[in-house]
C-alpha cells in the first residue's frame, strides 16, 4: 500500500512537472511578441518565393516577419502582405518596401529602408482603428526580372551576328581549300574599279 501511494505521488508530479514545462514554453515563446506592431505593405509585383514566417529586414537587420498574404479584395493586381514588426523598428511616412532575395538563389524576403530622421511614425499619422501602411516600390529582384527579356533579346542578336560571322568565315575557308592559289592573289586596285 506504501509504495502504490509512493508510485501515484511520483506519477502526479511528472505529469505537474511536463504541463508547468509546456505551460513555459508557452509563455516564453510568446513573451517577446505581445508588442509588436500589424503593417500591411502592398504590392503591384507578384510575391513567388514570399511565405508566411519569411522574415522582414530593416536595413538588413530582422525586424519582424510576414504573417499574412492575400490578393487585395478591392484591387486583384494588388497583393496584401501584412507584417508583424517588433514595435521600437522606426517606421516612418517614408519608408519603403522592397522585395529581396538572399543571394543568387536564396528565400525572398522583405526589405525596409529610408525613413528621414524629420518624417513622421506612420503609425502615429494613421487613424486609429486603420492598419498602417508601408508604400511599396521595385526591388532588385523586380527590376532584375523587368529586364531580362531585353537581356535574352540581346544575347540573341549577338548569336546571330555570330552565326553569320561564323557561316561566312567558314564559307571563306572553303572556297579556300577548294582553291589555295586564292591567298596568292593581288587584290584589284580601287581606281581600276572605279573605271
Amino acid at each position: 500500500m506504501e509504495t502504490d501511494k509512493r508510485y501515484f505521488i511520483e506519477g502526479l508530479f511528472i505529469i505537474v512537472l511536463f504541463v508547468a514545462a509546456a505551460f513555459a514554453f508557452l509563455w516564453l515563446a510568446n513573451a517577446g511578441h505581445r508588442d509588436d506592431v500589424l503593417y500591411r505593405i502592398r504590392f503591384a509585383d507578384s510575391v513567388s518565393g514570399l511565405a508566411l514566417g519569411d522574415p522582414v529586414k530593416y536595413r538588413g537587420v530582422d525586424v519582424g516577419t510576414v504573417k499574412a498574404m492575400i490578393l487585395d479584395p478591392d484591387d486583384p493586381r494588388w497583393v496584401r502582405v501584412d507584417v508583424s514588426l517588433r514595435k521600437d523598428t522606426p517606421i516612418k511616412t517614408d519608408t519603403k518596401a522592397t522585395l529581396e532575395v538572399k543571394g543568387l538563389t536564396g528565400t525572398v524576403f522583405i526589405e525596409l529602408n529610408g525613413g528621414t530622421p524629420a518624417a513622421k511614425l506612420l503609425a502615429a499619422v494613421t487613424p486609429e482603428g486603420k492598419t498602417p501602411e508601408i508604400t511599396s516600390e521595385k526591388g532588385n529582384l523586380s527590376t532584375i526580372l523587368d529586364q531580362l527579356p531585353k537581356v535574352i533579346e540581346k544575347f540573341s542578336v549577338i548569336e546571330n551576328r555570330t552565326n553569320k560571322v561564323l557561316t561566312d568565315v567558314g564559307q571563306v575557308t572553303e572556297r579556300i581549300k577548294e582553291n589555295p592559289s586564292l591567298l596568292l592573289r593581288k587584290p584589284k586596285e580601287k581606281s581600276a574599279d572605279k573605271k
